[in-house]
């Protein structure tokens, strides 16, 4: 009989990550990150791990508020949730409502921009590979007849 194996990485150890889909006048902000050297350059929804004890509102509004300076509203959950291509963070997105100061690179970024969902500026920088999952949905409620936030 074959021996079955365990899956490299079980779903009880992965570590939570959340990020927000910043929305503004039918845009969302996008922040280049700078860290890990692995992921230097490339492009995501901001956001971060969550501290032991804490849910996904509170660790979204900590995180936007020590990454960018900003206060934000938790919404609803945009897109899929889905495992880091490192396997080791599961990662939810939700959506978000600034509701005081301007995004600026603090901690872990060197640029932030508001890109317009379904323009070819949005796929003209590279993301995050699990990213782009959330950007594909955020397309698709921009096209013609569809729902945009």
């Amino acid at each position: 009989m074959e021996r079955m194996t365990e899956p490299q990485y079980a779903p009880e150890r992965l570590i939570p990550v959340v990020a927000a889909v910043i929305e503004r006048e039918g845009r969302f902000l996008g922040a280049r990150r700078t860290e890990p050297e692995a992921l230097r350059g490339l492009w995501e929804f901001p956001g971060g791990k969550t501290e032991p004890g804490e849910d996904d509102v509170a660790a979204l509004i900590r995180e936007c508020r020590e990454e960018l300076g900003v206060e934000i509203a938790v919404g609803d959950p945009v897109g899929p949730e889905y495992v880091s291509p490192n396997g080791r963070f599961l990662v939810r997105t939700y959506r978000a409502e600034l509701l005081d100061g301007e995004p600026a690179a603090i901690e872990n970024h060197d640029e932030v921009r508001w890109f317009a969902p379904g323009t070819p500026e949005v796929r003209d920088v590279p993301w995050l590979e699990g990213d782009l999952a959330i950007l594909d949905v955020l397309d698709a409620e921009a096209a013609p007849g569809t729902r945009v936030a």
